[in-house]
């Protein structure tokens, strides 16, 4: 089984090939040996870890280093080594020009990543007989795939990569360090917290392959999923009126007003169907059930909040209602610091899918 969960990445690497090679003008060798040299990057990264983990004793679970080795392990060693190798794999393309569009940035950086992924799994020491180690092993697959598309994404777009590659690549290196934490470093019962994650890896993927598709007549153009430019554009905020920081500050209000309301509203729920909000045990599977009705209370007043924000504003942009939802996510970061440690964890997983839910309801709610 672990040898078929191996072979994902590389069918959604020829899945990826097919749908952009007319556009970015791939190449079939270069995309073989770009995924090759992944698997080999994988393949040292991989020894790599091992020997460190072996001669400092962390881990990348708490059960065995504690929460701060296993966040050490992750966020000093294996995240930025991995992004880092899959960089290495595909500069040389950047360097000779062989490719100068975002899209073309993201397959090759993909197919490293695919590469990579393919040889992690399968030289992978976690067993699968029991489930949850074919779920790690599942989960884990599209996020290489994706954050190494954002930062080659950005490497590909020749115009915007001394602002914004390494930011992105930056980025990027800590969300899939955040992913991979909970996937493999905590226990089945936070398994869930990823859920946010993988839908916003989803949604982002349709919009930056979507590419120059046709608008829909209203009213069915405010629900037409945007393409990637058309957000970039939106979020550039070139107008001739300035940022409006009082819309970005009662935008962060009026998103933590409806998180208290839903999330009154979800416990009133949850106790009238008897689900016991005290399971927080993560070795619990039982316990993603109340994390998933918490979760969805939280995510759901971000679409709405921006679009009262984009409304109430007129805004022909969605920085506000972006900038907006950062700011409220920063405040719940905090707050939950301050009171339930282990709950920043979650904020930050859902911090993702909660930017883009915020930008979906502006989107909807935007002057066009």
């Amino acid at each position: 089984m672990r040898f078929v969960v191996a072979a994902l990445p590389l069918v959604l690497c020829v899945l990826l090939f097919q749908r952009v090679r007319r556009r970015a003008r791939l190449s079939r060798r270069l995309a073989l040996w770009v995924t090759v040299f992944g698997g080999l990057a994988a393949a040292a990264a991989v020894y790599a870890e091992r020997v460190v983990l072996a001669w400092t004793d962390l881990s990348f679970q708490v059960s065995t280093a504690g929460a701060t080795g296993a966040l050490l392990a992750t966020f000093l060693l294996a995240a930025p080594l991995e992004e880092s190798l899959k960089v290495l794999v595909v500069w040389p393309l950047y360097r000779r020009h062989r490719f100068s569009t975002g899209r073309g940035g993201l397959f090759y950086a993909a197919a490293a990543a695919a590469g990579f992924a393919a040889v992690e799994t399968a030289l992978s020491p976690i067993a699968t007989g029991d489930g949850i180690g074919l779920v790690r092993l599942l989960l884990s697959v599209p996020a290489h795939l994706f954050f190494a598309g954002v930062w080659g994404y950005a490497l590909g777009a020749a115009r915007l990569h001394d602002r914004w590659f390494r930011l992105a690549w930056f980025f990027a290196m800590l969300l899939h360090g955040l992913y991979d934490h909970i996937v493999w470093g905590r226990g089945p019962g936070l398994l869930v917290a990823v859920l946010p994650m993988v839908l916003f890896m989803s949604a982002g993927s349709v919009m930056a392959l979507r590419g120059d598709a046709p608008v829909k007549t209203a009213p069915l153009a405010m629900l037409e999923p945007p393409t990637l430019e058309a957000v970039q554009a939106r979020l550039a905020h070139q107008h001739e009126r300035p940022v409006m920081l009082r819309w970005i500050i009662a935008g962060a209000f009026v998103t933590l007003g409806l998180i208290v309301a839903f999330v009154v509203a979800a416990v009133v729920l949850g106790n009238r169907f008897n689900i016991d909000f005290a399971l927080a045990d993560e070795a619990d599977v039982r316990s993603s059930g109340p994390l998933i009705l918490l979760g969805a209370a939280v995510l759901a007043a971000f679409p709405i909040s921006g679009y009262l924000v984009a409304r109430a504003s007129a805004a022909h942009g969605l920085l506000e209602p972006a900038a907006a939802a950062v700011l409220t996510v920063g405040l719940l970061v905090f707050m939950l610091w301050l009171a339930a440690p282990i709950g920043v964890l979650f904020a930050l997983a859902v911090a993702p899918i909660a930017l883009g839910l915020a930008c979906g309801g502006a989107w909807i709610g935007v002057e066009r």
